[in-house]
């Protein structure tokens, strides 16, 4: 078995490891070292995003406030399209996955619009979802959108992990001999 296979099939155990640890941890803040660790990452790309999305608003407050969750979930998005354009079909599923775990954070985030007490990182801040679906007139429905939300993480992940397990199969099957009959 060649080394590409061994790799992706790694990567396919780590990362079904890593979705029973998403997917058990619910719609709840990040627990254990591992999620929180993903967390802190995923933190400074959702930051990031409400200073790049603040300027690109063009002063509008509500594309700065939803620019956090849109660029934590956009930055991996690109990436696996960038990979997909590539063929490079395993990197296409590690970033599909970081889209999925990102989906999955952010639902923690969504579904907590109404009840605000996921902590803020500082006194003083909006809690983001709570205004953008104070916006929309979606607030009532907090809780169903931070379900909704984790469950396109879910997939997202499930199908990162199918791809990933049929860019190691395609491999497996490219590199058997062929008979020749």
């Amino acid at each position: 078995m060649s080394a590409e296979v061994v790799g992706r099939l790694a990567g396919l155990v780590a990362l079904g490891l890593l979705a029973l640890l998403v997917l058990a941890n619910g719609i709840a803040m990040p627990s254990g070292a591992i999620l929180n660790f993903l967390h802190m990452i995923d933190l400074v790309f959702h930051e990031a995003g409400h200073v790049i999305f603040g300027v690109v608003g063009l002063g509008s407050q509500f594309i700065a406030v939803l620019g956090g969750s849109l660029n934590q979930v956009l930055v991996p998005a690109v990436c696996t399209a960038v990979f997909l354009r590539r063929k490079q079909y395993g990197s296409a599923a590690v970033t599909l996955f970081w889209v999925g775990q990102n989906l999955a954070d952010v639902a923690v985030y969504v579904a907590d619009g109404r009840a605000m007490r996921v902590p803020l990182l500082a006194d003083g801040l909006i809690h983001d979802w709570n205004f953008i679906l104070g916006r929309l007139g979606l607030l009532s429905r907090a809780e169903a959108l931070g379900r909704l939300t984790f469950g396109l993480g879910a997939l997202a992940m499930i199908a990162a992990l199918a791809l990933l397990g049929w860019d190691a199969w395609t491999r497996v099957l490219s590199s058997e001999p062929r008979s020749s009959e």
